[in-house]
């Protein structure tokens, strides 16, 4: 039978079922993705400056370029520091939150704009208090990690990060976008139905699924057997006359 027109076929006379799992799928992803419990987000920023110690010797200053480029790399270091068990642990601890640190870890974005010296820091949570609680600590145990940290080697200038958006409780929950959840499950549902179809019209074009199934368990079954090669002819044999016979 000539595949495209097969298709049609099959299709054409199952769309009713296709059309029944694509709606219904889509109809069931959008409900779950509307009826999830919200999210909040709470965000805070800060800025890294450097300056110079007042306790240490003068030290010669590099080129402006090359300063510029061990601030930058010093700003990349701290906000990707963000979410890793350096700052995750002690927020745990003192908020007491019931997360591990991968789960904490996975609330938590930060980003530093390039040539800028800003952090920007966003915390998701069920809860708008504990996600503006999460984001204040974090910041404040980047502070106090910057204080403990020696000036970047060759720039001479010690960092010190400051809080210039304070995070708090986010007054609405994220919004969630259902129609591209509906829109993926229809997606899904429509190569579930297609997929039905084919395997319905495939048995009714003669050749039940569970015959070949069989025939290719009991070949696979005698070759693990060590059976002569010759039973595979027998075993091809008994699949066409099985199939004749349904």
């Amino acid at each position: 039978m000539d595949l495209a027109h097969f298709l049609r076929d099959t299709i054409g006379r199952r769309w009713p079922i296709v059309l029944a799992l694509t709606l219904l799928c889509g109809a069931f992803t959008g409900v779950l993705a509307e009826r999830r419990p919200p999210v909040y987000r709470a965000e805070t920023q800060m800025v890294v400056t450097f300056a110079v110690e007042k306790s240490a010797a003068p030290q010669p200053r590099p080129p402006a370029d090359e300063a510029g480029r061990l601030m930058q790399r010093r700003v990349k270091t701290y906000a990707t520091m963000m979410n890793t068990p350096r700052l995750t642990r002690p927020v745990i601890d003192s908020l007491g939150l019931p997360y591990t640190t991968d789960d904490l870890a996975g609330r938590v974005v930060a980003s530093s704009t390039v040539n800028s010296l800003a952090i920007d820091v966003a915390v998701t949570d069920r809860s708008a208090g504990t996600a503006a609680a999460i984001a204040a600590a974090l910041a404040a145990e980047l502070q106090r990690i910057a204080e403990r940290d020696l000036p970047p080697a060759g720039l001479g200038l010690k960092a010190h990060v400051a809080v210039v958006r304070a995070a708090v409780p986010p007054p609405r929950s994220e919004p969630v976008r259902w129609q591209w959840y509906a829109l993926g499950g229809a997606l899904g549902g429509l190569a579930l139905g297609v997929g039905v179809a084919l395997v319905l019209g495939y048995r009714r074009a003669g050749t039940p699924v569970s015959v070949d199934v069989r025939a290719l368990w009991t070949t696979t079954v005698r070759r693990a057997a060590g059976v002569p090669g010759q039973t595979d002819g027998r075993v091809a044999d008994a699949s066409v006359k099985e199939r004749q016979a349904s």
